[in-house]
């Protein structure tokens, strides 16, 4: 079974990777950037709720959930091998919106003067969080009373159809949610005067988040199997629920670590690239240029928030009014850029 020997080496990949691309975020918005929020809050309790997932799920497999010998096997304890699993799906349905807001938050602080964007933003994550409250009740009632679900006393499951069809909401969900959120930095940025290298990177940045979408994609063969399981008990759908498992798995895991990746620009921009005398050129050719710029266009597009792009805590915001006036006293440099 090799979703059960998979999935232990990815939860601990994920988990180490996380754990740093977590902490180097919170380092570079608490003390590089000053600007720690309340998308960082989100992204936190996302993370926190990844390694509580990652921890009920190595609990059900230790215990020999998914294993052949599973049910013959005295050292394994199927109920409670069962029950984690459980505990694991419903965590993974919770959390996996909770991340998902955390990017959407991003989104909704860099675009404070966009008041269509924000509305868009705000509409998906009540969607989002209805299309969760439906999705983690049909897993929590999958069985009636739940304990049968692990074996204990005597009751009815849901058919297996009704399970895959829930997995096929949520990964549509999540499709959808992360092609959203990686189309819209594309409209905030039309018509803000910044270069275009400048602009693809921001693009690039906060659309890594479609990555995790491959995982979603793949998973969609296995919800198949699901789907046409006979039976929403027994070793075939514990193997057929586990393999699904590890695409979730390394789906939040993406989700969490692209989303925090994105936020690490300024630490990138600390390193030394090429020559020192070219980047001082650099930057004094992108002031004037900015100014040249400024005097030569009446209309410099609409003001935009970038203070989770740009490098310097003194360059949180740069906001250029329709009349052509700079808000903030400080210019976009090559450097920078």
């Amino acid at each position: 079974m090799w979703a059960r020997d998979s999935i232990g080496p990815v939860m601990i990949a994920f988990l180490v990777l996380n754990t740093i691309a977590v902490a180097l975020r919170v380092y570079v918005r608490s003390f590089m950037t000053k600007s720690f929020s309340y998308d960082d809050l989100a992204m936190l309790f996302a993370f926190s709720g990844f390694v509580v997932l990652c921890v009920t799920t190595f609990l059900s497999v230790t215990n020999g959930y998914g294993a052949e010998d599973f049910g013959l096997n005295p050292a394994y304890d199927q109920i409670t091998a069962v029950k984690f699993f459980i505990i694991s799906t419903l965590e993974y349905v919770i959390f996996v919106f909770i991340a998902k807001v955390s990017v959407a938050l991003v989104l909704y602080r860099i675009a404070a003067t966009s008041k269509p964007i924000r509305r868009v933003l705000e509409a998906s994550v009540v969607i989002m969080f209805l299309w969760t409250i439906a999705t983690s009740t049909i897993v929590g009632l999958q069985c009636r009373p739940l304990p049968f679900a692990w074996g204990e006393g005597t009751g009815t499951c849901m058919n297996p159809k009704i399970l895959g069809n829930t997995g096929f909401s949520i990964s549509a969900m999540d499709i959808a949610s992360s092609f959203l959120y990686a189309s819209l930095p594309v409209f905030l940025l039309r018509g803000v005067q910044l270069s275009l290298k400048m602009k693809i990177s921001v693009c690039f940045l906060l659309g890594l988040g479609v990555v995790s979408s491959v995982a979603t994609v793949i998973r969609l063969k296995y919800l198949v199997d699901v789907a046409n399981l006979k039976s929403a008990v027994g070793p075939e759908a514990m193997n057929a629920y586990l393999t699904t498992f590890v695409y979730s798995i390394t789906e939040l895991g993406l989700t969490l670590l692209t989303a925090s990746l994105a936020a690490l620009r300024p630490l990138i921009g600390m390193i030394k690239w090429g020559n020192t005398q070219a980047q001082s050129y650099g930057q004094s050719y992108g002031v004037s240029g900015h100014r040249r710029s400024q005097r030569s266009r009446p209309d410099m597009g609409p003001s935009i928030r970038l203070d989770d792009i740009h490098s310097k805590a003194s360059s949180q915001e740069y906001i250029v009014s329709k009349d052509g006036t700079a808000k903030s006293p400080h210019f976009v440099t090559v450097a920078e850029v």
